[in-house]
């Protein structure tokens, strides 16, 4: 069985100074839309020269700043969030993996004949684990070091 791992998580998370960035350069594209429709609209098509008109540009240009900025963070620390979540369920489908593989062992040694319904049933519960685990999977740090693309893993199977 093959497991496709994709780029880690940690890699889409944007620093704080790319949040910043994206933030006052939305605010300045704002800025500089709503300073080019005031000239357009008053000097170009109404012929009205006279100054232009800076504090609702410059106010839409703080509130732009403010609410990317606010809006950027809050993606940054849920997905920081789910990052969280996802080592919880590596961590738990370890233990899960490891105490079913004591079960199996144990019934394997006491009662040789009743292998195969435990087998079928830890395969199921393995099944599922591993479905998680696909949906879920985020290379560690060690894992990730010059992973430039995504590559294949082959996973062995432990029953």
């Amino acid at each position: 069985m093959k497991l496709r791992v994709e780029l880690p998580l940690f890699r889409q998370i944007p620093s704080y100074a790319l949040i910043w960035l994206i933030s006052v350069f939305a605010a300045v594209s704002v800025f500089s839309i709503a300073i080019l429709l005031q000239w357009l609209i008053y000097d170009d098509w109404m012929h009205r020269n006279g100054p232009t008109r800076l504090v609702g540009s410059v106010l839409a240009l703080v509130l732009t700043f403010l609410f990317t900025l606010r809006w950027q963070l809050a993606k940054r620390h849920q997905k920081m969030e789910v990052l969280r979540r996802f080592e919880v369920i590596r961590g738990m489908n370890d233990r899960i993996r490891n105490s079913l593989q004591a079960i199996e062992c144990l019934v394997f040694v006491t009662h040789p004949h009743v292998t195969d319904p435990v087998r079928d049933a830890v395969d199921a519960i393995e099944n599922v684990l591993q479905e998680l685990l696909n949906e879920t999977h985020v290379p560690q740090a060690g894992e990730a070091k010059g992973m430039g693309e995504a590559r294949s893993v082959e996973l062995a199977p432990w029953g």
